[in-house]
């Protein structure tokens, strides 16, 4: 592992890359030279925007194209899956997220060992889900009253997903920060020694919201566009700053362009133009759909029908095997009525704001053309 301390006392060379992730203590290390992280960008009436997942390794029986329509559909979970095996992750509201805790069974005590490392439960022989590293257990599947893991199941039912199919349970906290720059110079040249350059790359460099996904993409991204940098810049002498105006510029577009569409897969704006944390939407309509009669059962159905059926048309060329109204609606019956309008209060995906051109690294490193002589020119000037 690498320790900054021992990097200060030793031997530096010419290049340092930090990409030990989101909470990255090299970063943190070296917080002066690549300055404060802003999380006002990412808040909303002055408070920065977190979200919890809760993460459900489980094993669905439906058909992929049928949990596709169901995942853009709302915003609560999200599947991951190939042929139903993967992770279900639902977004938690305030409340829900402050249920996340395990306990120590033999000293009875609560642990928050899910909540921050985070820890992934597996689920032992006795069909409790426990930490293999702290041997605590996740309290909402034991607690018969947890309106939590009542949610849960019906995240479950809303995927089929049997609950003997649910193997394992995690948490992950999301948020967002403008990082100011991403390549600084950790230490000058010395009369022995090189300048060292500092690199922020992967999470490092700019952690986003998995929702509508790119992190993979920003990562890899980022190392290419440090990689033809330096490929391009190395003579064998050291580095200087100008060395790394593209890279620079490379990173400022990713940080741009998938922070944008991660932030709106965090808010949404209601028909006023005020916006607020789809988590809190989802509060809301916790709160106000208990109790719904079969009326207003029936309006949810249909208007969740007619986004489904939208929904449908317009990705059915790309994605085919999508279910008929008959197998919608069978499968809407099977969800409790709170459950459904919550659903539909999340809203769907924005897949329109969030798609668009992607972020091009070739544009920083393509070779200039040669300087080609202009025959009539030449013909002049002899």
């Amino acid at each position: 592992m690498f320790d900054p301390a021992e990097f200060e006392a030793g031997t530096r060379g010419h290049v340092l890359a930090i990409c030990e992730g989101g909470r990255s203590r090299t970063r943190e290390h070296f917080a002066d030279r690549f300055g404060n992280a802003d999380t006002s960008i990412y808040s909303l009436h002055g408070r920065h925007i977190q979200d919890v997942v809760l993460g459900l390794r489980v094993k669905s029986s439906l058909s992929d194209p049928m949990t596709v329509l169901l995942t853009v559909a709302q915003n609560r979970f999200l599947l991951n899956a190939l042929r139903g095996e993967g992770f279900l992750n639902m977004r938690l509201t305030d409340d829900e997220a402050a249920e996340v805790v395990g306990i120590d069974p033999v000293r009875h005590v609560f642990e928050d060992c899910i909540a921050s490392r985070p820890c992934v439960m597996g689920r032992d022989d006795h069909g409790d889900f426990q930490c293999a590293t702290h041997s605590t257990l996740f309290l909402p599947a034991m607690v018969r009253g947890s309106a939590l893991w009542k949610r849960v199941r019906e995240g479950l039912a809303l995927f089929g997903v049997a609950e003997r199919d649910l193997s394992a349970v995690t948490a992950f906290r999301l948020d967002m920060v403008q990082r100011p720059r991403f390549t600084t110079r950790l230490h000058p040249a010395t009369p022995t020694s090189p300048a060292t350059y500092g690199f922020l790359l992967g999470d490092a460099a700019n952690a986003i919201h998995f929702w509508p996904g790119r992190g993979l993409n920003s990562g890899l991204g980022s190392a290419i566009s440090l990689a033809r940098s330096l490929n391009g810049a190395w003579t064998g002498r050291p580095f200087r700053d100008a060395d790394f105006i593209r890279h620079e510029a490379a990173m400022s577009m990713l940080q741009y362009r998938h922070k944008s569409r991660a932030w709106n897969a965090m808010i949404t704006t209601d028909e006023d133009g005020v916006s607020c944390a789809i988590k809190d939407k989802i509060a809301q309509s916790i709160e106000a759909g208990t109790g719904r009669g079969d009326q207003e059962r029936s309006a949810d159905t249909d208007a969740f029908m007619e986004r489904l059926r939208g929904i449908r048309d317009r990705l059915a060329p790309r994605v085919p095997g999508m279910p008929d109204d008959a197998a919608l609606l069978a499968h809407l019956r099977t969800i409790r009525s709170d459950t459904l309008r919550t659903l539909l209060d999340s809203g769907a995906w924005d897949t329109l704001i969030v798609g668009g051109e992607e972020v091009d690294i070739d544009i920083f490193y393509r070779e200039t053309p040669s300087a080609t002589p202009d025959p009539a020119r030449t013909a002049a000037a002899s």
